[in-house]
């Protein structure tokens, strides 16, 4: 019989579409109370009311992780519903485009608050909670993470910055058993309406790309589910991504050459 959930309960960032609700409605629909989180609270309160349809134990709470006082506010209101915290999915995130010399700096400023700040805050205010119930903190990094991608630095970079901060963070907590994990996403299906931020600055909708296979939303989400049932430390998703890791770690000069030499010939 699989482990169920039962009794735990979790609060998820980013929550509302995509990979953040495809790991809460896995969670909720093996018996844990699910926290959902997103900024556009129209997004949020749609994805609660079909939680709630489906008979899953939820509420949601709208807001920007990048700001601590909204996070504290949302780690209090979880323990004032339900008394306890088990697991923290820091999953919100935003992607950027657009190379260093031609992006402008909010470009920049906004993927390092929400990729960076946007996941040390939600953890700092619940590290004292999951030290009482022995939880998990887990991280949704990116392949981006393992090599700086040309015309993506900023996420890139933002996405690189997981794995010292959960590293770090794992340490840290060691003593304490509180479980960290990170989970480097590959290509995955993308929500229509997902944005990213462009060299302007500016927030627009990611176009669905091809060429490459991505895995499904609820194929993710129980990798996830088996992440945090094993403790497991580090999970890379999809084959291209278990390809990118080890190259980056067995031949990285190999593989910048190779990414230079497209990059070049796109240009």
């Amino acid at each position: 019989m699989s482990y169920k959930f039962n009794n735990k309960v979790a609060i998820i960032t980013g929550s509302s579409r995509g990979i953040g609700r495809a790991v809460a409605e896995a969670l909720a629909s093996e018996g844990a109370s699910v926290v959902l989180n997103s900024r556009n609270s129209e997004q949020l309160n749609d994805t609660l009311s079909e939680f709630r349809e489906a008979g899953y134990t939820c509420q949601a709470i709208a807001g920007d992780i990048s700001d601590y006082d909204f996070c504290e506010s949302l780690v209090r209101k979880t323990i004032e519903q339900y008394g306890k915290l088990d697991i923290l999915i820091n999953n919100a995130g935003i992607s950027a485009e657009g190379s260093i010399e031609e992006s402008h700096p909010a470009t920049f400023r906004r993927s390092f608050e929400v990729n960076v700040l946007g996941v040390i805050y939600p953890a700092k205010a619940a590290i004292p909670h999951l030290k009482k119930t022995k939880g998990s903190i887990v991280f949704t990094g990116s392949v981006a993470g393992f090599i700086g991608l040309p015309g993506f630095a900023a996420y890139s970079g933002s996405k690189m910055a997981l794995t010292a901060i959960t590293k770090s963070l794992r340490i840290e907590l060691a003593a304490s058993d509180i479980h960290v994990g990170l989970n480097y996403v590959g290509f995955a299906e993308n929500d229509v309406d997902k944005t990213f931020i462009n060299k302007y600055g500016e927030v627009e909708k990611l176009p669905i790309r091809s060429g490459f296979k991505k895995m499904s939303m609820n194929r993710i989400a129980q990798i996830f589910l088996t992440g945090i049932r094993k403790r497991r430390k580090i999970q890379v998703l999809s084959g291209l991504g278990k390809l990118t890791y080890l190259s980056s770690r067995l031949m990285p000069g190999l593989l910048e050459y190779f990414m230079t030499r497209r990059y070049i010939k796109q240009q």
